[in-house]
């Protein structure tokens, strides 16, 4: 063990990859002249400001200096930062103002400003604006994630004159996390977007080579004896609703209200606990129909579960979609059902009754997070047909979830965390239990990178004797320069479970992935930039030692210099597949034939009116004749700088496709099909933006896959497949799912806002197949509906401006 530390210690320290960053500076100065934020640069406290200037291209020529001007300047008091910025433009007319929903940066110009207020250089607040005055407010870390579900109340203005834009911010204290000292030194960098140049630039010069992006920031010096103010907010909300659900024809309507508090613990950490939370706005999901064994990942759109979230992203154990997910008994109602009864009522979603988080970092580095959601009993209604009584049956009992995270950094963006998720259902007698670690170690160059995770899941039930598995990860990474690798092991045993609070397609594998890749990041030739990757996989079961896959792939990306992006993917495999979890029977194999595919992708340049993207690809025939065609065609027209519409159409044609039908009760008998499947998705989305603040946003899907088998097999124990003429179940699917997400936002006031929401979900499936798109298409609408008109009001109250009012 000391001679592993010393060899860690050793790696962290390399003395001959040492290099000295320079880092810009700017003095802030104090200010008693509070300047008026209207986008005119003629206050007093902005004439002896120090000015930031000469930025530098960090794309597309990345180190040449930015094509026009820039000064920016600070000022502060007692209550906020001021910033102001003269960005210069010989051609205002030609500055691109393209209008986007609050957060969104779509084809414009920009303005930035990232604050690192403990000079950590791992995580930094991000306050942009647009032109027309779009305020995006982000956190980032040192990872590359830039979270815009963080959100800020801030003031901003802009405008355009004949010299360029101009910007003016007034940043709040309430609105940051800063340390308790007298005089403060902060991390800071700034930005610049050219849109019609596709330049970006910073003031402090940042490597697209080297490692990292915050690390490489400036420095604003001379914050002096100001204190965190008292970070204490209210947003309460009330919304209503009316609902129909045509299936059982009866339209019913409903009030919620809650609360969201959120509040500075100290000035590191901040408590944010919701009341009585409400998500019936955020977008449908996009359903598809899942023939593989494996459950289909959905993205997180509920805010209070993006929103600063970083840490709980540990060692790949927390989910956040299982809080307020499905009841786990909820498909099992049907069995539980008597003679001549019928469910009239079965939530698919558990209610959430409470959810709150704490998250910070100390002044020495120390992040802590935790995490905790309720959901109450779920409850079924069935009735009997015949004498009317009615009964419930409990899908899910109370449910308590937590998660808890300790991340230490060190020196070089170094850090190793601790994180442990817990899911109890107590009337069940039922615990699972996550721990995970996390460790990434940076030599002082930033150019090699020895990363790792592990964990333990633990699951209980009506009893004391723990269901335990583990998981590994470790992988040894070149992270700077043109030329890059890595070569990494994961080791999942066959009890490691951590999906009761976690995601997990499955466990039970053994892989070791490695990747080189030589890319350019600065123009040449025709391109302005190259990406090129070269990897292999290997993967085998973890118990029994049994080959599982090998594969080779390539991938390249291009942008030229005309904007136009291109790009490929080829893999292959070299051996047959060995796979062990299409027959959904443990220990049983099914033995695939290789399969080598094509991807090719194309982007024109969306500065235009016109722009569109598109896609194909193929595979090369198997023994089975299994053969893949796939297109995708995404045209998007701008009609004003207010007016955009994209349409987004993918066709996917799987002839001879070989797949998992059914099996018998004893699962002796393992029955395999042929089938062809089509695919076809259709998705429109449209937006109006009248101002900065009033925005409205249609978006219309549809989704159509047919399953048409035309013969079957039986497994047998060697993994082949022998003719099976005895199977005679139908098990063709047609299925069509449509939604409609038709919503209107007003941010009336800064951090309140009025929304309202229709929502349309149409979902059918059957076994007679109509290969007729339009028809599907047709009858889908003509199938029961379930809308929902939603109006929902959130109204921010600061406690410190309530006080002052007071």
């Amino acid at each position: 063990m000391k001679k592993l530390i010393l060899l860690l210690l050793f790696f962290n320290n390399f003395s001959f990859l040492f290099s000295q960053d320079v880092k810009k500076s700017i003095n802030i100065s104090r200010t008693n002249d509070i300047p008026k934020i209207d986008g005119v640069l003629d206050d007093k406290c902005w004439e002896n400001a120090e000015v930031a200037k000469d930025f530098i291209q960090l794309r597309p020529d990345n180190g040449k200096p930015s094509t026009f001007q820039s000064e920016v300047k600070f000022v502060y008091d007692d209550k906020a930062i001021y910033v102001a910025a003269m960005l210069y433009d010989p051609y205002p007319d030609s500055i691109m103002t393209q209008y986007s929903p609050r957060d969104e940066i779509d084809i414009s110009d920009y303005f930035g400003v990232y604050f690192d207020p403990f000079n950590s250089g791992l995580n930094a607040l991000g306050f942009f604006v647009t032109p027309v005055n779009i305020q995006i407010d982000m956190k980032a870390d040192e990872s590359g994630n830039e979270d815009t579900n963080w959100s800020a109340v801030w003031k901003s203005a802009t405008k355009i004159n004949e010299k360029g834009w101009v910007v003016e911010y007034k940043i709040p204290y309430s609105a940051l996390r800063f340390p308790k000292s007298d005089i403060q030194t902060w991390g800071v960098n700034i930005f610049r977007n050219i849109q019609r140049y596709r330049e970006n630039a910073s003031w402090n010069f940042i490597d697209s080579e080297a490692q990292g992006w915050i690390n490489q920031e400036g420095q604003l010096i001379g914050i002096q004896n100001v204190s965190p103010p008292l970070r204490l907010s209210f947003s309460p909300y009330v919304s209503g609703y009316i609902e129909n659900d045509d299936a059982n024809g009866n339209w019913t309507n409903f009030y919620k209200g809650g609360l969201d508090l959120k509040y500075g613990i100290n000035e590191s950490f901040t408590l944010d606990m919701m009341l009585v939370p409400d998500f019936g706005q955020v977008q449908s999901d996009d359903g598809v129909l899942n023939l593989s064994p494996f459950e289909v990942f959905y993205d997180e759109k509920r805010q209070f579960f993006t929103e600063g979230t970083e840490l709980f992203s540990r060692a790949s154990i927390f989910y956040s979609r299982r809080i307020g997910a499905s009841p786990n008994k909820f498909y099992d109602v049907e069995a539980e059902l008597s003679e001549n009864e019928t469910i009239i009522e079965n939530p698919s979603e558990t209610q959430l009754i409470n959810a709150t988080k704490i998250s910070g970092r100390t002044n020495n580095g120390l992040g802590i997070g935790f995490l905790n959601g309720m959901t109450i009993n779920s409850i079924a209604k069935v009735k009997d047909t015949i004498s009317g009584a009615e009964r419930e049956i409990i899908t899910q009992p109370f449910t308590n979830y937590n998660v808890i995270v300790f991340d230490q950094t060190f020196k070089n963006n170094s850090y190793i965390s601790l994180i442990n998720t817990n899911l109890s259902r107590f009337a069940d007698n039922y615990s699972a239990n996550v721990t995970g670690a996390e460790l990434s170690l940076f030599n002082n160059k930033k150019s090699f990178r020895i990363y790792s995770e592990g964990a333990v899941s633990q699951i209980f039930e009506d009893s004391l004797d723990a269901n335990f598995g583990y998981r590994s990860y470790i992988s040894f990474s070149k992270q700077s320069g043109q030329f890059r690798f890595s070569i990494s092991n994961n080791i999942e045993s066959d009890t490691y479970n951590p999906n009761d609070l976690g995601y997990l397609q499955s466990n039970n594998e053994v892989s070791y992935y490695s990747w080189i890749a030589y890319n350019f990041y600065k123009p040449v030739w025709r391109l302005l930039n190259m990406y090129n990757t070269l990897d292999l996989y290997y993967s085998k079961l973890y118990n029994p030692d049994e080959y599982s896959q090998i594969l080779t792939s390539f991938n390249s990306n291009m942008t030229f210099k005309n904007h136009l992006t291109l790009g490929w993917y080829l893999e292959f495999e070299l051996f047959e597949k060995h796979d062990y979890f299409e027959s959904r029977v443990d220990g049983r194999m099914f033995i695939k034939p290789t399969n080598n595919n094509l991807n090719i992708w194309f982007s024109t340049d969306y500065r235009k009116k016109f722009a569109f993207d598109i896609s194909f690809a193929t595979e090369t025939k198997n023994q089975y004749g299994r053969q893949l065609f796939k297109i995708g065609f995404e045209p998007r027209y701008r009609f004003s700088d207010r007016f955009l519409v994209v349409l987004e159409t993918e066709i996917e044609s799987l002839n001879k496709d070989i797949g998992y039908v059914d099996n018998n009760e004893n699962q002796d008998s393992i029955f395999f099909g042929r089938r062809n499947v089509i695919t076809i998705e259709n998705t429109i989305n449209t937006r109006y933006i009248f101002n900065e603040n009033i925005s409205i946003n249609l978006r219309l899907r549809h989704y159509w896959s047919a399953v048409d088998y035309n013969k079957f097999f039986t497994l047998n124990k060697s993994g082949l497949l022998d003719d099976d003429n005895s199977y005679t179940e139908n098990n063709d699917i047609n299925f069509n799912f449509f939604t409609v997400d038709l919503s209107f936002r007003w941010i009336f006031a800064p951090g309140s806002e009025l929304s309202a929401v229709w929502k349309n979900s149409i979902n059918t499936e059957n076994e007679q197949i109509d290969n007729n798109y339009f028809n599907n298409l047709n009858k889908t609408f003509d199938s029961p509906q379930i809308n929902s008109f939603s109006i929902k009001v959130l109204y921010y109250l600061d406690y410190l401006y309530l006080k002052k009012k007071v």
